[in-house]
């Protein structure tokens, strides 16, 4: 990410291009800079255990994307069915299932670079679809959609889209109400009525957190010259990137705790960490027990991995190839359980 605001915007959109993703609690989460996948939104918590609103897994079926296109896999037979296709949307990302709708960011494309999100909904059998609002990264809490909103006339051929802030509005669209003005938010998630989340701008990044209903921010980790992303919420801890190592604080804390060194945090489920590493040409997925540090090798992947996305014990993830001119695709979703084992390439396509 850039400090440029605009510029910014447009990478973290055009990320989307390049991602394919995103146990039970409260806590809900989503990343603006990549997800295309799904997690079934939940109601109450249970202590020890993490919510996400990008649940991709809904009794014996994982949700998702590839460009303008909607796909449930049946984790038992491996096998993927077209949910729904879009006739005006390019990419669509951050899918949520709650009560037999998909909501998500549905990116719409104009002319060479305009990428303008829309937040966007579909019922699970694919038959019945609405467009919400202008925004993106919709985290479903409580009986409302919480988002990043977004300002901009796709007749306009300077493309001025801009973030506006922090909304909240309900599950068909009504009741638009602003949480936080602010045109530097680039992630976010809900755990026990407060929005943590991230901003980015010339003056720095920092993770504040503030209460569902607004009010006061309040500001935990951040200078200018800091680098914080990848927000997960596990059973009263903020697990997030700090730079090149993953930390991890008490919820409202000042304090951070270093957790593994030279890591990407990609996801936090029943009691792990999973985490890559980076190698001369290739990445390694693994996962450590929280309880006891215990590390497992997972998959190697030649160049990198994107979104990895963990629930019920199935590992839903983006690969990503080297291009070279024999290349028939240089990213692919893939499926296999949560020890690496069992593992099958969904969907093959390109991105770059």
């Amino acid at each position: 990410m850039k400090k440029n605001k605009v510029l910014s915007l447009f990478l973290a959109l055009i990320m989307v291009f390049a991602c394919a993703f995103c146990g039970i609690s409260e806590a809900a989460q989503v990343g603006t800079s990549n997800g295309v996948s799904v997690k079934q939104s939940q109601g109450d918590s249970k202590k020890g255990s993490t919510y996400k609103p990008s649940s991709i897994k809904s009794g014996n079926y994982m949700y998702y994307a590839v460009y303008d296109k909607i796909y449930k896999v049946n984790v038992n037979t491996r096998k993927s069915t077209l949910v729904y296709t879009s006739k005006s949307g390019y990419w669509f990302s951050d899918l949520a299932v709650k009560d037999g709708w998909i909501y998500c960011t549905m990116d719409k494309y104009k002319g060479n670079d305009g990428l303008y999100p829309y937040i966007f909904k579909v019922k699970t059998n694919g038959k019945i679809a609405k467009t919400l609002k202008k925004g993106m990264a919709p985290v479903i809490y409580n009986g409302n959609i919480y988002y990043i909103k977004y300002n901009f006339d796709m007749k306009d051929d300077n493309k001025n889209v801009k973030i506006v802030g922090l909304y909240r509005m309900s599950l068909s669209g009504k009741n638009d109400k602003c949480i936080l003005k602010s045109d530097d938010i680039v992630d976010l998630a809900i755990y026990k009525s407060k929005i943590y989340y991230i901003i980015y701008s010339d003056n720095g990044c920092y993770l504040y957190n503030i209460s569902t209903s607004g009010g006061k921010s309040k500001c935990m980790f951040g200078n200018s010259k800091a680098h914080i992303e990848s927000i997960k919420i596990y059973s009263d801890y903020v697990y997030f990137n700090y730079g090149e190592n993953i930390y991890k604080a008490k919820i409202n804390s000042t304090k951070k705790t270093k957790v593994i060194s030279n890591a990407t945090l990609k996801d936090v489920s029943e009691g792990y960490i999973y985490y890559t590493t980076q190698g001369d040409d290739s990445q390694s997925l693994y996962k450590m027990r929280i309880k006891n540090k215990a590390k497992t090798f997972i998959k190697k992947q030649k160049f990198e991995f994107g979104d990895v996305t963990v629930e019920g014990g199935y590992i839903l993830m983006t690969l990503y190839y080297h291009l070279d001119a024999d290349s028939e695709y240089d990213a692919a979703e893939y499926l296999c359980n949560t020890n690496g084992k069992n593992g099958k390439l969904l969907k093959t396509y390109f991105v770059y």
